[in-house]
């Protein structure tokens, strides 16, 4: 946090923003002064392409800093990030939102997310109910569709590769996750994710 008042104190006239997805904003950079922007992030580690991409996950606080949460949000977020980490990939992915929450109060917005992820609370257990089609954008807002049964912490990742292996699969020029998903629907991505798990 230190680094970042330093670069907005010398970059964007000692302003920093959050946006609702989570992302720092230096809002009044020159355009002169891009690139020392950029190796300034980069000296902090948070110099990475992936806005909108499968990596720029919004999540909530989840079970490890909310008292209302039933799971943990922070550390699903981690493993995904870490697994779909290759830069190159992420691009090929293309736009793909995840979007996590711990309880059903969905401050992690998991309803609108291209790949949803709700934590659930079954009998002591950490379980993790994954919704599809969820979409704020482009004119076309719609809910997202639970997929099936919850999984369990360790089949998060796996399952949402399994997803995302289906929509490379089926996808045509130019289309997001969420294109494909409304224009295959909901079985192909099913049957390959449970199959994987």
């Amino acid at each position: 946090m230190d680094g970042l008042a330093d670069i907005s104190e010398t970059f964007s006239q000692a302003e920093l923003r959050v946006s609702h997805e989570q992302n720092i904003v230096l809002p009044h950079v020159a355009i002169e002064d891009l690139p020392a922007v950029y190796a300034a992030l980069d000296r902090l580690g948070f110099a990475e392409a992936n806005i909108g991409k499968i990596t720029d996950i919004i999540a909530c606080p989840g079970l490890d800093y909310c008292a209302l949460a039933n799971a943990r949000s922070i550390p699903v977020a981690q493993r995904l990030s870490n697994h779909f980490a290759d830069l190159a990939r992420q691009h090929d992915i293309g736009d793909l939102k995840i979007k996590i929450s711990g309880c059903i109060n969905a401050c992690g917005h998991h309803h609108v997310g291209h790949i949803g992820i709700l934590g659930v609370d079954k009998n002591g257990v950490e379980l993790y109910q994954i919704s599809l089609g969820g979409d704020v954008d482009f004119g076309n807002t719609s809910l997202g569709t639970i997929i099936g049964p919850a999984v369990t912490a360790d089949r998060v990742v796996e399952s949402v590769d399994a997803l995302v292996a289906t929509y490379l699969d089926a996808r045509q020029d130019g289309e997001r996750f969420a294109d494909t998903y409304r224009r295959v629907g909901i079985a192909p991505f099913k049957e390959r994710m449970y199959a994987a798990v």
